[in-house]
């Protein structure tokens, strides 16, 4: 068990490191200062995520590569919150909508290093940001922990943590695009996926939330694992819109993996579980050919897959859906855990 740390750049006049924790055996995970982002997560001597060597592509894409996500994650319909009667204007990034809490959210913040621990079973590391009061709008001057374990069994657990000073919309969530090939150069379609959940969230043409719906008989129910494409009729008016995958799907509470994505050729698994109620599957779908990856790949659509683990999305605009307001005196926890394994030689 070990961690390194390397200068990758920098930003706004602030250093950017990469922090890299290496379990000694399978798995090793670059972390950036920059965002909190993940530029890479070697299991068993391969990258299975999307990435970039620099700064600037991740300042400038705005494709939230491996990136940690708030102030809240998701999009806020008409860039707009109330919270007990009172109105918050948001910075309107996507149309009139507020996307991944604005333009300038967490994902493109120079977090500081805290602290890092090394032990026999496991090495972590703590990022922490200051998000002013009203920063993208949001109100509250929040304090904002992420801690990032790798353990000896080739998992490893991302862990949020925050305060705030008012009453504030809060959910967090990492944002990495995964591909189990041994060749990112090979679409995640034939990827197998499970989700242990018997409800979706449908969404208007906007990508916002129209209401929860039943995944039995339709595209969208993956309890018993299947294919990603192979139900992924784009003639089918829930994924016209967006052209794919780009959904909600409202986990079952089980001791069991929630999420199980796996991959016949490379005989990668990856088991995640999670604190939080949902996971937005999307499969890059509007992913364009623009950037080149860490390992000179070019980037293309559905070549990669996000399982992001948070809260209701525009919880606080739609009256379905339960408020996710963190009060001063309360303590914003969340947590998951994404383990891999070699499931075939």
């Amino acid at each position: 068990m070990k961690i390194l740390d390397n200068l990758f750049g920098s930003y706004n006049n602030q250093d950017v490191r990469e922090y890299t924790l290496d379990n000694g055996k399978n798995l090793r995970l670059k972390v950036l200062n920059l965002g909190g982002t993940i530029r890479e997560i070697n299991f068993n001597s391969r990258n299975r995520i999307l990435g970039f060597n620099s700064v600037e592509d991740y300042i400038n894409s705005r494709t939230y590569f491996g990136a940690l996500v708030g102030r809240v994650a998701g999009r806020i319909s008409n860039g707009e919150i109330s919270i007990d009667g009172r109105k918050y204007k948001l910075d309107q990034n996507e149309g009139t909508i507020c996307l991944h809490g604005g333009k300038d959210g967490f994902s493109f913040k120079v977090w500081e290093f805290l602290e890092s621990s090394v032990c026999n079973d496991a090495v972590s590391l703590t990022l922490k940001y200051i998000s002013p009061d009203m920063e993208c709008g949001f109100p509250g001057e929040v304090t904002v922990l992420v801690k990032y374990t790798v353990y000896k069994d080739d998992s490893f657990t991302i862990e949020y943590f925050a305060q705030t000073t008012k009453d504030t919309p809060i959910t967090i969530t990492n944002h990495s695009y995964f591909n189990l090939n041994d060749d990112l150069n090979e679409n995640i379609l034939d990827h197998i996926l499970k989700i242990d959940a018997d409800k979706y969230i449908k969404l208007d043409e906007k990508n916002l939330p129209v209401e929860m719906a039943s995944v039995e008989n339709t595209p969208f129910d993956f309890k018993k694992g299947k294919t990603i494409k192979s139900d992924m009729d784009l003639s089918n008016m829930d994924l016209r819109y967006t052209e794919g995958y780009d959904h909600p799907f409202i986990l079952n509470k089980s001791d069991d993996n929630q999420i199980i994505l796996s991959d016949g050729k490379s005989g990668v698994q990856l088991s995640i579980n999670t604190t939080e109620p949902v996971v937005i599957l999307y499969c890059s779908n509007k992913l364009g050919e623009d950037f080149l990856l860490s390992n000179g790949e070019k980037t293309f659509k559905y070549q990669g897959v996000c399982l992001e683990t948070q809260w209701y999305p525009d919880a606080l605009n739609q009256d379905f859906l339960p408020a996710n307001i963190l009060r001063p005196g309360e303590e914003y926890y969340s947590k998951t855990i994404y383990t891999f394994n070699k499931i075939s030689d």
